[in-house]
């Protein structure tokens, strides 16, 4: 069925929007999994929230993108209504869910943040346990942090994962501590994940756009050529 020159440039608009949603799916799955990677080793501190949800939805979140962008690309070929209606249908499924999860993303980061470090400061407090000191090193060395205020409290004690350079106890260590330093990680991974799910849920409106448009037309092309 041939299409009239508008409904054909929506198509092939929608097709290569599909394939930048199908790009947005992956850099879902890649932010997911980079995000999973550094905040599972932190997942001990806290029982009161579950850090590692995020990424993980965030995960499953880029492989429906990308799947339902692989279904409006064959949509938009075919012309096919059916199709066409239903990625529009499971696009706008989908925005309302990222927006949600943007939502609950920026209203409990706060909550988590302070959770996790009044988390640490337990966790410190029992740093002769060797899982704890354990999960501390971890924590000083990836977020380049030291002590729970300051290097200060680790007194002569201090370990390498708290040195910037040298060798511990006669080093130069990372000035910040690590409750205000997890604080602030906490807050950029909740910035990201949030911005980045309404930005893509913000392209997807497009693609939600030119799909019903597209829809639209083929329908009524349909019932033309019925006559």
């Amino acid at each position: 069925m041939g299409l009239n020159c508008g409904l054909s440039t929506i198509k092939y608009v929608l097709f290569v929007f599909n394939l930048l949603c199908s790009l947005c799916g992956i850099a879902l799955v890649v932010i997911g999994g980079v995000s999973l990677a550094k905040i599972t080793e932190f997942e001990q501190i806290s029982d009161e929230h579950n850090i590692v949800a995020p990424s993980i939805l965030f995960i499953i979140l880029g492989s429906i993108v990308f799947i339902i962008a692989f279904f409006g690309c064959c949509g938009a070929i075919r012309e096919s209504y059916c199709m066409t209606t239903t990625y529009g249908f499971f696009l706008m499924v989908l925005i309302i869910a990222q927006i949600v999860i943007a939502a609950l993303v920026f209203v409990y980061v706060g909550d988590a943040r302070e959770a996790f470090k009044k988390g640490f400061e337990r966790v410190f407090e029992q740093r002769d346990v060797p899982a704890n000191r354990e999960l501390i090193d971890t924590i000083q060395s990836n977020l380049q942090c030291c002590g729970s205020s300051s290097f200060l409290d680790w007194g002569a004690s201090m370990p390498q994962s708290c040195c910037s350079t040298g060798t511990a106890p006669f080093c130069v260590p990372h000035a910040q501590g690590c409750r205000s330093r997890l604080g602030e990680f906490i807050d950029d991974a909740g910035t990201v994940l949030g911005w980045v799910s309404l930005g893509v849920a913000a392209v997807e409106l497009i693609g939600l756009i030119a799909a019903c448009c597209l829809a639209n037309g083929i329908r009524n092309q349909q019932r033309r050529s019925a006559y």
